[in-house]
């Protein structure tokens, strides 16, 4: 019989998992959905951002509900609303549909996300060598719902119709309720202030941060909406921070973060999945819209990732016991830098093995990263801020992941449509027919189908350009959180939040 611990260690990971699938898994079916739906290509971005826009406009909100009306309930409510979401998707009968689906799933990745790890962390916190062991397991299972994501979609793809693969999460979901009704006690606090004021508040203000931020990179950041958006999170997230200082009980513990080691700390979580979601993201767009790989084939290719991301993450908390979180999350950090170094290399001709060094590298780097945040956080607070400082790395970490599809989809446009007239030009491709193709590149298109061989290749190669652009970008994210983890993070850590 499976030990008691282990039964609330695979609940908490299956939510993980179907959470983080969600993410990849989505971007193998666009250009099936975009042929059967005639969706224009605009407007094919929000099958993959309405559920990172939802998840991160209220995943701060995720765990203070778990808090107040029950971990457990609310995780499984989030594990439906998931299932659910993806069902919607699959009988969509329209664009409209589709995007209701992406949002519903979107509210049950934030309830699942921050209670996931809240089971795990109230159920061992007496045991906090246990706890933070599997904490390790826990985060690997996103590497693997990321991974495994594009290598299932593209499997079900070349047997069945793209529904098929939002269909995943439903044997799953009903497996997950079942073991988390059996094995998950009920825990909560009851007479916790629901902060109405600052749940209200994270989710203006990253919702319209991420909407800015993608929209931004297609209609340009002097756009009067784009612009708008901006503002309005600038605004929201100050007085997010403003309210929370008074909260009698806040949502996040703005006060514990006037530490700079504290500070730091949730920086480099938040970096660590936008390395890593960053980088599968950017992938996925070189191996499917520059190297035109079949999706089954794209998923294989990028599995040296995920071994690697789960081997590294499983032997991490031993050298972090050697090392201490501080200087592990500095080697980590580096290590993700040089991965995204190695794949600016890249090229639309290029043989796979730069491929799958950097990915192995990435791999190597995050798992040296994505679980030691967690321990560095309850290495620089008080006892008594432990559960406050899980709530806010998880939050960190995810609005991370979430903003990484926003940030470098946004460089990733802006450098194509840069990039591409004088690539089009250099290709001797007549002016009217390269107006056409930048036209159709502004509107969101990607400048495929039935195209000259000139217009091709300038296509793939102003598009490697954005890619490469995003890539620089992610190793300055990597840089910046080695830096961080140096100055603050590496002396002889202390349960002190000073």
């Amino acid at each position: 019989m499976i030990e008691h611990g282990r039964l609330v260690l695979a609940v908490a990971c299956l939510g993980l998992f179907m959470s983080f699938i969600e993410v990849t898994a989505a971007i193998s079916t666009l250009r099936a959905l975009q042929v059967d739906m005639q969706v224009p290509p605009a407007d094919l971005s929000w099958v993959s951002s309405t559920y990172t826009l939802v998840v991160a406009a209220c995943v701060l909100s995720g765990g203070a509900l778990g808090e107040r009306f029950g971990r457990r309930r609310v995780f499984v409510t989030g594990v439906v609303a998931l299932a659910a979401g993806s069902l919607v998707v699959a009988t969509a009968s329209g664009f409209a549909q589709v995007l209701v689906g992406r949002a519903i799933s979107g509210i049950g990745g934030a309830l699942v996300l921050p209670t996931s790890l809240a089971i795990i962390t109230t159920t061992f916190f007496v045991d906090l060598p246990r706890m933070l062991r599997y904490i390790t397991i826990w985060v690997s299972m996103s590497g693997v719902g990321l991974a495994v994501g594009p290598l299932l979609g593209g499997a079900l793809l070349d047997r069945f119709d793209w529904p098929a693969v939002y269909l995943v999460n439903t044997p799953i979901a009903v497996a997950t309720v079942a073991l988390a009704l059996y094995a998950v006690k009920e825990t909560k606090v009851p007479d916790r202030a629901l902060d109405l004021g600052g749940q209200f508040l994270s989710v203006v203000g990253l919702g319209t941060l991420v909407y800015g931020i993608a929209v931004g990179g297609r209609a340009g950041y002097d756009d009067p909406v784009v612009v708008g958006s901006l503002v309005v999170a600038a605004v929201s997230l100050t007085a997010l921070v403003l309210v929370e200082r008074r909260a009698p009980v806040p949502m996040l513990d703005v006060r514990m973060m006037g530490s700079l080691r504290v500070s730091a700390t949730l920086v480099v979580s938040a970096s660590a999945l936008f390395t890593f979601v960053g980088v599968i993201f950017l992938e996925v767009m070189f191996l499917q819209r520059v190297q035109a790989t079949p999706p089954l084939e794209t998923g294989l290719k990028l599995l040296p990732a995920m071994v690697a991301f789960v081997l590294s993450t499983l032997v991490a908390q031993r050298i972090a016991t050697r090392v201490g979180p501080g200087r592990l999350l500095a080697a980590g950090s580096v290590v993700t830098g040089a991965a995204a170094v190695v794949l600016v290399g890249q090229q639309p001709d290029s043989a796979y093995g730069i491929t799958a060094l950097g990915l192995a590298l990435l791999g190597l780097g995050s798992g040296l990263v994505v679980a030691p945040s967690t321990a560095a956080a309850f290495a620089v607070v008080q006892p008594a801020q432990m559960g406050s400082a899980s709530n806010a790395v998880t939050a960190f970490r995810q609005v991370g992941s979430v903003l990484a599809t926003a940030v470098l989809g946004s460089v990733l446009a802006v450098r194509f449509i840069g990039e591409l007239p004088d690539r089009l030009a250099a290709a001797h491709v007549p002016q009217p027919v390269a107006a056409a193709v930048v036209e159709v590149a502004r509107s969101g298109g990607n400048g495929s189908g039935r195209s000259s061989a000139a217009v091709t290749e300038a296509v793939g190669a102003a598009f490697n350009a954005g890619i490469g652009t995003g890539m620089w970008v992610v190793a300055g994210v990597s840089a910046l959180a080695a830096v961080l983890s140096l100055a603050f993070l590496s002396r002889k850590e202390k349960g002190a939040g000073a």
